[in-house]
């Protein structure tokens, strides 16, 4: 469960934020170099990191070309009466912002209402740290913005509902039901969902 620091967030300027993040494609062109540069590095951890941004920049690049919002979402869009900044947390790393982040961009690209920009997770921990889930700083977070106040709307993340299971079984035994076990069964979601329930979601966070 995702919860903002309220305490804290009155030192937080999403304007801020909002300003230093990059658009879609801007992203995408970033973790390609951070990817190449990687794994000609000759520390194991950032080569791993790179392999991992390799794989999702294959899963960014496929669900660009397959997905299509339900014809529910799409309707649900056309509802939207103000203009909507969506800003991102994530990293190229991260396999689950390789699923979520391509629906955000194409919810985005489906309402003149709505535009999106990503900032990175380790470029700046602050924001991160108001949007902790169990007190870990899993991404991506998708934080709702008002266009002219920049008032926080409402907030979303790192994974959709369904997979809160995965997670569970994982965190209990995760000597019979490993991690590898965890992202194949997340990851096999993903596949079979394409998009689905992560856009409902999202669409319903907008709307409220």
């Amino acid at each position: 469960m995702v919860t903002a620091n309220k305490y804290t967030m009155d030192s937080i300027k999403l304007e801020n934020y909002w300003d230093k993040g990059v658009s879609y494609n801007e992203y995408k062109d970033i973790i390609e170099i951070q990817a190449k540069e990687g794994l000609l590095s000759k520390n194991e951890d950032i080569k791993k990191l790179a392999e991992y941004t390799r794989l999702n920049l294959s899963r960014i690049h496929r669900n660009d070309k397959t997905l299509v919002l339900d014809e529910s979402v799409s309707s649900g869009l056309k509802k939207i009466s103000r203009k909507i900044h969506i800003l991102v947390i994530s990293e190229g790393w991260c396999g689950d912002a390789a699923q979520i982040v391509p629906v955000v961009n194409k919810i985005c690209e489906s309402s003149e209402g709505l535009d999106m920009r990503i900032f990175f997770r380790d470029q700046d921990e602050l924001l991160i740290n108001q949007y902790l889930t169990n007190g870990g700083k899993a991404i991506p977070i998708v934080i709702f913005i008002d266009a002219e106040t920049f008032e926080e709307i409402a907030h979303w993340g790192p994974r959709p509902k369904p997979c809160a299971p995965f997670l569970k079984k994982y965190k209990t035994d995760p000597e019979n039901y490993t991690h590898d076990d965890f992202a194949k069964d997340i990851q096999g979601f993903y596949n079979k969902d394409k998009g689905r329930t992560i856009s409902e979601e999202l669409l319903e966070k907008i709307l409220q």
